[in-house]
């Protein structure tokens, strides 16, 4: 049951996360980044510049 003061959400109208609408995000074309290899990765000093 509600409390006192608060509003009955409509079923009919989507709030929150009780939506059925799907997100439509556009592809991602650029390549992934490759990781970084060996000591770097290992280890927390700075990169040399």
């Amino acid at each position: 049951m509600a409390k006192a003061g608060m509003k009955r959400p409509n079923p009919e109208e989507p709030h929150g996360t009780q939506s059925n609408k799907k997100n439509h995000f556009p592809k991602n074309d650029a390549p992934p980044v490759p990781e970084i290899q060996g000591k770097a990765k290992a280890g927390n000093a700075k990169a040399d510049k």
